[in-house]
């Protein structure tokens, strides 16, 4: 009786999963592709960038095509007064302004107009430039932790400033580095023999490294007071001087809000109590139907930089080997690090640059 039992037992067992699977093709909503428009103004010089594409299927959102991209748009950027600038196609849905004499001006308001060849132009709100506090100061911090395969020992870099009290101000900060970093070299020249896995030339360089985070703030909780707030996190792959410049942007109500309308979609978890993502409508619309909203922003700011250094003496070889060691790649230096310089080159513009040695 049980080896009766155990057969058909086993029978059902061997012919249950065939009996739960079930193909089933899920429909893909598919919507008209939508006009995606980034680009800004400030108060530093021009030129001033737009960009211009199609939203893409729901497949390849992330996957923009030649297709995707708009290069045959009328782009002008105008103020408040009347005065306006050009934007000229460069690459890749990329528009540049061509009136190098057009400036960004703290009190002036301005509106990007968009024509697209299929006869429809969009505009902008009017965004005025508000006035942005200085940098008073940098702080600097070592962190000494690290994640294996991930990043290594890093450098928190934090601006300090004070926000005028008694006014709604909204921030943004952008930062980017030149980092030394090591590779395990090549040959010195033509003639040199092979050197094996380690070779002492072309192992060094320094390689820009934007941050391209979205870091922005509101002062609702901190009106009229310091503020401290962390920009750029320079990493340690090896021995040498961290060349960092970050900028402090003001930016208006509805900018701030579609930034953060951006992170909280970005940041989800994927759990089942996130709130359904929605398009991320900007403040560029058709003309001539105001319901017909661009995805994206365009953005007028005032803006100050600061460039500093920072050059870290206590640093151990065998202490960064042991850290750093999956970060080294193999090869010239200059190859297999993209954006960068020799070693023995500074890049141009930090020569007044204040400096920070950690001993």
């Amino acid at each position: 009786m049980v080896k009766f039992f155990l057969k058909y037992l086993l029978v059902g067992v061997l012919f249950l999963p065939l009996a739960c699977i079930r193909s089933v093709n899920v429909p893909i909503r598919n919507v008209s592709p939508n006009l995606v428009v980034e680009g800004s103004i400030t108060t530093s010089p021009p030129p001033y960038t737009i960009k211009l594409s199609y939203s893409g299927a729901f497949d390849a959102t992330y996957q923009l095509t030649p297709e995707n991209y708009i290069s045959d748009a009328q782009v002008v950027i105008e103020d408040d007064l009347g005065d306006s600038t050009s934007c000229q196609w460069q690459y890749n849905g990329t528009y540049l302004s061509t009136d190098s004499n057009f400036i960004g001006k703290v009190g002036r308001a301005y509106t990007l107009k968009i024509r697209l060849s299929n006869g429809k132009t969009y505009v902008s709100n009017q965004e005025k430039i508000t006035p942005v506090p200085s940098i008073d100061s940098v702080t600097i911090t070592y962190d000494s932790s690290y994640i294996s395969d991930v990043r290594p020992t890093q450098f928190i870099i934090s601006v300090n400033t004070h926000d005028p009290a008694g006014a709604q101000n909204y921030y943004r900060w952008t930062a980017s580095a030149y980092v030394p970093r090591k590779s395990y070299g090549w040959p010195c020249s033509i003639s040199s023999p092979p050197c094996g896995i380690y070779c002492t030339c072309f192992a060094l360089c320094v390689q820009y490294t934007p941050n391209n985070a979205i870091n922005v703030m509101s002062d609702q909780f901190v009106d009229g007071r310091e503020i401290q707030q962390p920009v750029y996190y320079s990493p340690v792959y090896w021995f040498g001087t961290h060349f960092i410049e970050m900028e402090q942007y003001s930016i208006n109500k509805d900018v701030y809000i579609f930034w953060n309308q951006y992170l909280a979609q970005t940041n989800r978890t994927g759990s089942i109590l996130d709130p359904l993502p929605a398009p991320l409508l900007g403040n560029v619309h058709n003309q001539a139907d105001s319901n017909d909203v661009a995805l994206g922003i365009f953005s007028a700011s005032d803006v100050v930089s600061k460039k500093i250094k920072i050059t870290p003496f206590f640093l151990q070889e065998y202490y960064l080997l042991s850290i750093a060691i999956d970060f080294i790649k193999m090869g010239d230096c200059h190859s297999v690090y993209v954006n960068s310089l020799d070693d023995d080159a500074s890049p141009p513009g930090w020569d007044s640059a204040q400096s920070f040695e950690f001993h």
